[in-house]
């Protein structure tokens, strides 16, 4: 069953716009109806479910043009249905889209040569082995990330890095048939482990800063390159302001060491007025830290 869905279903434009409404109607529910802490959030925000996805639409197209545009189009139905579920729930309404697809819209632009190169998986040759890799080593990076989080705070990140991982195998099984392109696949995603996870862990699994962003009310804080932050604990970490353009609003980063200390900020408008922004940072099952205000 599995390796029909890797390449043995003809993704017709029917089923192609029948998958992309569910991937985002589901989507959105999960990230309005799951739990905080919950590994499945993180579809909603995070790469690794959709690059799988997206690599199902892929392979069970016929040309690497057809890849292409049909990728294209399950994105740019998928990903604003994910937020429009969401709208008549959120404090945020609409604005939702303005503060979160811009991202999600540059990644749907990237799927036009992205499945375009991706379909010569298909090859099963070293080439296809080499293409396959790419997506391989994302998800390997994505769930070294969780990893490191799951050792921090057990068991959450759990359900997120055994996707991640379990995902590698079942790809190269089901994609490449023959043995030296999986060897090929294999040898460079146990490379990847293994230079990832020195780098995740060589400064120590608590000597990770958290680190989040979070947008600004633009009317109440009309920030410009004038304006400063600071965190309210120096010693805990450091904030940065970043000056919105167009539709993108403005936010601020926030990196800390310990969540248990105060990550509130104080922004300094060019008059010297102060504003406080109380912030507490919690590690959700988003993959990312969350801001509760």
């Amino acid at each position: 069953m599995i390796r029909k869905i890797f390449g043995g279903i003809k993704m017709t434009w029917p089923r192609l716009i029948l998958f992309a409404v569910i991937s985002g109607l589901i989507t959105g529910l999960v990230a309005l109806l799951v739990p905080e802490g919950n590994s499945f959030r993180q579809i909603a925000v995070t790469l690794e479910a959709w690059i799988v996805l997206a690599i199902i639409v892929v392979v069970n197209c016929d040309k690497p043009l057809e890849a292409a545009c049909k990728t294209f189009v399950y994105f740019l139905i998928s990903q604003p249905l994910v937020y429009l579920v969401q709208v008549p729930f959120n404090s945020m309404g609409f604005g939702l889209f303005k503060y979160y697809y811009p991202y999600w819209f540059w990644w749907t632009v990237a799927t036009l040569p992205g499945g375009f190169i991706a379909w010569f998986i298909k090859r099963d040759d070293w080439i296809a082995a080499l293409i396959l890799s790419v997506a391989l080593c994302g998800l390997i990076l994505f769930g070294t990330g969780y990893l490191a989080d799951l050792i921090r705070t057990p068991p959450k990140f759990l359900v997120s890095t055994l996707f991640c991982y379990g995902s590698v195998p079942v790809l190269i099984l089901c994609i490449l048939h023959k043995r030296n392109p999986r060897l090929i696949a294999a040898g460079i995603s146990i490379a990847a482990l293994i230079v990832l996870l020195i780098l995740q862990f060589r400064g120590g699994i608590n000597n990770r800063n958290f680190q989040v962003s979070f947008g600004l009310d633009e009317e109440k804080y009309p920030v410009t390159a004038e304006w400063k932050v600071r965190l309210e604990d120096p010693e805990n970490g450091t904030a940065s302001l970043y000056i919105g353009e167009g539709i993108i609003s403005s936010a601020v980063t926030v990196q800390i060491k310990d969540l248990d200390k105060p990550a509130g900020v104080y922004l300094t408008d060019p008059e010297g007025n102060e504003y406080y922004i109380p912030a507490i940072i919690e590690k959700d099952g988003n993959g990312v830290p969350s801001v509760i205000y």
